[in-house]
């Protein structure tokens, strides 16, 4: 009997398998889960049951349980280049890259000849900041998939990653030839050309496929930055919003949605931040140094007259950089901070490229309060450049850094400067500006003393000078 019953559970085990393995071929992997969730409990799981789960979970987006189930998959079928993949997928959705790379790396052991792990290794290295290598392995599948769009467009994007604008742009011209009525080689390609300064063309290609009623988040995203690079804003708004429209969970778009149509959170989302600076890494100093970006300096010469009044050598005590970027603050304070220089920052490829200058004894990728709540420390020096134009309501962020000050210390930050009276604005660019009566009045209510509210030009955009206000402001001993 008990051979009968355990005959029929195979029956309807292998029936169940069957019919999630035909919606998940069907692209129906929301239909497939529960099959395959009634597989996993039985006594003896399928290990392709066990696959399946992970791969239904990772069609869906469940990133984290994805990678659970591909580690449960892995338990039964150690080693396998399917599942190495699976798992190393769920994890670079997650941010994990390193991890992730791993997981590539065993695949592409596993099986040296799978194009698909070399794929995902090749991906993995573009978000690890290695291009060359990325380009290499991207090279080589595209080679032998001729054919295969995903491989060529990967390959594109590796050249764009690695800042090889004119292989890239050859490269998508022969697919957008190849495909005409493809949207993302077009929207790639118009990305390239506004990497290249060339917002001109970027913006015909996008609004060209756009006339031809393609309909595709990156192209009205691309366009509406081609035309901000243009000084164009009052246009860009409704690209912004039709593509945060189509991409309802993109964060960054959301906000240069809410920006554009004259919302007013009062900061910007920590997934924005996140957004922008996670891409922007690689080339985040070249462009800023080629806008005549000045806060870093303006930091230096404020310390330099500061330790010139007192008599000393080096600021007396640590330094805490918050929004340290690449640390561009840190390199104009090197030989002045004996006592340690601490950063933070949201962005983690931010983080990766200050950890590679090797002038932080302390790094945390962390959002700025829960940063504050977890340094326990007090600092001579809280430095924020450009950091408060992500933030329109600046109280409670300005009185958790203040204290996080010795007596008697400085914070020094920069805001863009709002041609209001007062108050703060959110502007186009979905960046923030403060009023002079607005951030006098703040830095009084957070504890602190004002010695200099100075205009200042921040840096240039499209030609022409960003005004802000450099702030110096101590806290008085208790």
């Amino acid at each position: 009997m008990s051979g009968q019953v355990a005959g029929a559970e195979q029956a309807i085990a292998e029936r169940l398998m069957a019919r999630a393995s035909q919606l998940l071929e069907s692209r129906r992997p929301a239909e497939a889960l529960p099959l395959l969730e009634r597989l996993h409990h039985l006594a003896e799981v399928p290990a392709r049951a066990r696959e399946a789960r992970a791969i239904a979970l990772l069609a869906m987006g469940r990133f984290g349980d994805a990678a659970d189930a591909a580690d449960d998959a892995l338990g039964v079928l150690p080693g396998c280049g399917a599942l190495l993949q699976i798992r190393g997928r769920a994890r670079l959705a997650m941010g994990r890259d390193i991890e992730a790379m791993d997981d590539a790396a065993a695949a592409v052991m596993a099986d040296s000849a799978d194009n698909d792990a070399k794929g995902l290794l090749a991906e993995t290295l573009m978000k690890a900041g290695k291009p060359d290598e990325a380009i290499f392995l991207a090279w080589r599948v595209a080679e032998a998939l001729p054919q295969d769009m995903t491989a060529q467009l990967r390959l594109a994007q590796a050249f764009i990653t690695g800042g090889r604008h004119a292989a890239a742009d050859e490269l998508l011209a022969a697919l957008q030839a190849r495909a005409p009525l493809l949207a993302l080689p077009i929207a790639l390609r118009a990305q390239n050309k506004l990497l290249m300064k060339d917002a001109t063309e970027a913006e015909r290609l996008s609004r060209t496929a756009l006339d031809r009623g393609m309909v595709e988040v990156s192209l009205h995203s691309v366009l509406a930055h081609a035309l901000v690079a243009q000084s164009r804003l009052a246009e860009a708004g409704p690209h912004f919003r039709a593509a945060a429209r189509l991409a309802p969970h993109d964060a960054y778009l959301a906000h240069l949605a809410s920006a554009s149509a004259g919302g007013t959170p009062d900061r910007a989302t920590d997934a924005y931040v996140a957004s922008v600076f996670d891409g922007y890494a690689d080339r985040f100093e070249a462009d800023l140094l080629g806008l005549g970006y000045r806060v870093p300096g303006l930091v230096r010469l404020a310390v330099d007259r500061w330790l010139a009044e007192t008599g000393q050598a080096s600021i007396p005590g640590p330094v805490l950089d918050l929004g340290c970027g690449t640390g561009l603050v840190g390199v104009a304070l090197l030989g002045l901070t004996e006592a340690g220089l601490c950063g933070v920052d949201l962005s983690r490829n931010m983080i990766a490229q200050t950890r590679a200058k090797g002038i932080y004894t302390e790094l945390h990728q962390a959002e700025f309060s829960t940063a504050l709540a977890n340094l326990h420390g007090r600092y001579a020096l809280v430095a924020a450049a450009d950091l408060f134009c992500y933030f329109g309501e600046l109280g409670v962020a300005l009185a958790s850094a203040a204290a996080k000050l010795t007596d008697a210390g400085l914070m020094m930050f920069s805001v863009e400067l709002s041609p209001e009276a007062s108050g703060w604005q959110l502007g186009d660019s979905g960046r923030y500006r403060h009023s002079l009566a607005y951030v006098t009045a703040t830095v009084r209510q957070a504890g602190l003393t004002a010695l200099s509210i100075a205009p200042e030009t921040i840096r240039q955009n499209a030609g022409m000078p960003v005004e802000g206000l450099f702030v110096i402001a101590r806290r008085l001993a208790c």
